[in-house]
């Protein structure tokens, strides 16, 4: 299998880390190289004083969309468990990707708020979902509604083996800029 990008995206809490977690164990069971990359632990490894204004969440993202494309270029597995909360962000991840799979962990704003795993919705003014606007994948390449199953983890375990994982189309269409103004 050579390298590629599965993007976990989704609201805060909504299980992307979890996802992200057993499929690494199915890439594992299967002898394959991978590497996951959570972006809380990227951001606290990276970032010594994290910010969370629009200019440093984009530079977060593009920074770890970089990573991501730089260790799938040598042939890993990168499964990336981020909110990435732009569309703008996953479609630069996408671009930078040599293969790239997109997966919505959908799960409903009330349930994530229950799960608050992290205590983060106490921070709701700067939360995506809550003060700051999450914008869902238009079309992902895979959607797992509720958070993380194990029917989500054989169907993106079956679109990294048949290859289905995307490059960004090459259109002429107009970009939103990447910093929120």
């Amino acid at each position: 299998m050579s390298g590629a990008v599965v993007w976990f995206t989704g609201l805060p809490s909504s299980g992307k880390s979890t996802l992200a977690g057993w499929v690494a164990e199915a890439l594992e069971a299967r002898g394959v190289a991978h590497v996951v990359l959570d972006g809380d632990e990227v951001r606290a490894a990276l970032v010594p004083t994290p910010g969370y204004s629009p200019l440093a969440r984009t530079q977060f993202y593009l920074t770890l969309a970089r990573l991501a494309a730089l260790l799938a270029g040598q042939g890993l597995v990168v499964l990336v468990a981020a909110t990435a909360h732009r569309r703008a962000f996953r479609a630069a991840a996408r671009r930078l990707a040599p293969r790239f799979l997109e997966v919505f962990v959908d799960t409903r704003p009330d349930e994530c708020r229950a799960r608050n795993s992290k205590g983060l919705y106490g921070q709701a003014a700067r939360l995506p979902g809550a003060g700051v606007r999450y914008e869902p994948p238009l079309e992902p390449d895979l959607r797992a509604v509720g958070g993380a199953t194990r029917a989500a983890v054989a169907e993106c375990l079956r679109l990294l083996r048949v290859g289905r994982a995307r490059r960004a189309p090459s259109t002429g269409a107009r970009r939103r800029p990447l910093v929120e103004r």
